[in-house]
């Protein structure tokens, strides 16, 4: 079962990474250890899965400090582009990186689209996350 769902995950990173503004995808754990990855060779998955969830942590803790709900996304926007995390379930996150130039609307009903089948998928693996 675990070998089915680290297949099903790399797919929906892969259908992801079909979409022309995406740089790359990751997902990983909330405690920032990787689960499975669609990068260029030029970036780090380990690397990007841990600074990732330090983002993570701090917004979400900066969320309940403000009162304003439940964690559901950062965006980081650079001059080249953005790195959005969004939360994937109780314990994991996606990690999503795209170009500037990116359709943010239909960029994001694109990750929320992702986001739910990651969840399914490790809610039915029951994977440790």
């Amino acid at each position: 079962m675990l070998g089915d769902a680290a297949r099903r995950l790399q797919a929906i990173l892969t259908e992801l990474r079909r979409l022309p503004a995406v740089l790359g995808a990751t997902i990983a754990r909330r405690d920032g250890i990787l689960i499975a990855h669609a990068l260029p060779k030029t970036m780090d998955p380990k690397k990007i899965a841990a600074m990732a969830a330090a983002i993570v942590g701090t917004s979400e803790m900066a969320v309940v400090e403000m009162g304003l709900g439940t964690f559901n996304s950062s965006i980081v926007d650079t001059h080249i582009g953005k790195m959005i995390a969004t939360g994937a379930g109780e314990e994991a996150i996606l990690v999503t990186m795209v170009r500037s130039e990116a359709n943010m609307g239909l960029l994001l009903l694109s990750v929320d689209r992702a986001v739910q089948s990651i969840s399914d998928v490790l809610k039915a693996a029951e994977v440790p996350a």
